[in-house]
């Protein structure tokens, strides 16, 4: 088998395990909050990475400094911002909207790391872009005119992501994928533990009963598993490839929300799809033979 096929392997496995993040989230919400919820999850993934680390032997890489200055930059927009912000609003949204409006994050990561590059917007870009935002406002505005402020709060979280990408981009010149990423969840969790006592809730795990096993899975397998596939998957093809195939995320949420929690695609979210979809090819495609610079969070 070439690398390139092992590379798509690893890409499609990711993108069907990271379909179901939207579902097992929601799934773990039961009886306690989402940032409690985060909190939990966020532990599993940081021992998932410190054994993964360990047998790797890449412990050698915490004495690295810049590491360590990145990752309070990456910890920040995207441990803190990114996954706060989104925990949250899957406790007011659906998991198939959450996955549609997901994919706009293609639209602030193309730009942010077109300023960077300092390339010119191509017309098939600047289309792209439209498409993308005319696909994003079809699941914002339903009929009643009133956005469900759980939509609002992914379409703002999703802007946050770029910055910590760029650093997270940065450290993986200096470091391997598993030490980047134990660093990423172990230093979530001190800051996550201050906002949940300054909002006044707790962490205790008889809270937790019936819903443990549900934050293993999204901690080991969707915060952990899936993310050591992409990683793996990038080193195979590149980052536009791998981003474009992703594209067909939401559709795999459509259809394991339905066999799961039974909830059907709506008209409004399958009516969104193909603007989506086409935005993503648009803004990656004849890019393919180029370096991107975009990193899954």
């Amino acid at each position: 088998m070439t690398e390139a096929k092992k590379g798509n392997i690893f890409i499609i496995a990711e993108m069907i395990l990271w379909s179901l993040f939207p579902i097992v989230s929601i799934l773990g919400f039961k009886g306690i909050s989402p940032l409690v919820s985060l909190f939990w999850v966020n532990i599993f993934a940081t021992f998932f990475f410190l054994i993964l680390m360990l047998a790797r032997r890449k412990w050698g890489e915490l004495k690295i400094k810049k590491v360590w200055e990145y990752e309070l930059i990456i910890v920040f927009f995207i441990g803190i911002i990114f996954y706060g912000l989104l925990f949250y609003a899957l406790s007011k949204t659906t998991p198939a909207n959450a996955a549609i409006i997901l994919l706009f994050e293609i639209v602030p990561s193309y730009i942010f790391f077109q300023i960077i590059k300092k390339e010119h917007f191509a017309l098939k870009h600047i289309v792209g872009v439209l498409l993308a935002v005319v696909g994003a406002l079809i699941v914002l505005l339903p009929k009643s005119g009133s956005p469900n402020p759980g939509d609002l709060l992914i379409l703002l979280a999703v802007f946050a992501p770029p910055i910590g990408n760029w650093y997270q981009q940065k450290a993986r010149k200096i470091a391997s994928t598993e030490t980047i990423l134990f660093l990423r969840h172990l230093l979530t969790t001190p800051f996550l533990f201050i906002l949940i006592y300054a909002f006044g809730e707790s962490v205790q795990i008889s809270n937790m009963k019936g819903i443990i096993g549900w934050m293993l899975i999204n901690g080991i397998f969707i915060f952990g598993l899936s993310k050591v596939l992409w990683v793996e998957g990038i080193h195979r093809m590149t980052v536009t490839r791998a981003l474009a195939i992703g594209s067909l995320n939401p559709v795999f949420t459509m259809i394991f929300a339905w066999l799961i929690m039974t909830e059907a695609p709506t008209l409004v979210q399958l009516a969104s799809l193909p603007f989506l979809v086409v935005a993503v090819w648009l803004l990656t495609n004849m890019q393919f033979k180029k370096n991107s610079v975009k990193v899954e969070v």
